[in-house]
């Protein structure tokens, strides 16, 4: 009775690692890449909004081996709708991004004002994880006073 008991136990645990290895992970995003997004906007006052930035952020320190490399990225400026309280926005990784998870933050602004929304606070979406092979660690410095 115990051998059976372990046998499907057994069982059941390499069924649930072979139903988590097959789920599909976000693949990783690099420098070039484009990454898209349509944003909605609903309730009182959605039809004003005019034009929205959009950027990405990463949480947390950038990495010691990319010393000097940006922690962010957004739109190439404000983006009119694509459709009523509708938008369409790009974002190009670019060159000199850090490694890392980036979370999404918008603008969005009207005649009257403007407001700003954070993932994870107004909207929840997973991260997109940047991968950079670039890297640069400072080197080290020894500075002599001259007589």
């Amino acid at each position: 009775m115990a051998n059976r008991v372990l046998k499907l136990l057994i069982c059941g645990l390499l069924t649930f690692a072979i139903a988590q290895a097959q789920q599909a992970m976000p693949l990783a995003r690099h420098p070039g890449d484009v990454i898209k997004y349509e944003i909605k906007f609903d309730g009182p006052n959605a039809d004003r909004i005019k034009t929205v930035n959009a950027g990405l952020g990463i949480r947390g320190p950038i990495p010691k081996d990319q010393a000097g490399f940006s922690g962010g990225f957004g739109t190439n400026g404000p983006v009119g709708p694509s459709s009523p309280a509708t938008f369409k926005v790009e974002l190009t990784v670019p060159p000199n991004i850090a490694t890392g998870d980036y979370y999404l933050g918008v603008n969005a602004h009207a005649d009257e004002g403007s407001a700003g929304y954070s993932d994870g606070q107004d909207f929840n979406l997973p991260p997109v994880h940047i991968e950079n092979p670039k890297m640069f660690t400072p080197p080290g410095i020894k500075v002599t006073p001259l007589p």
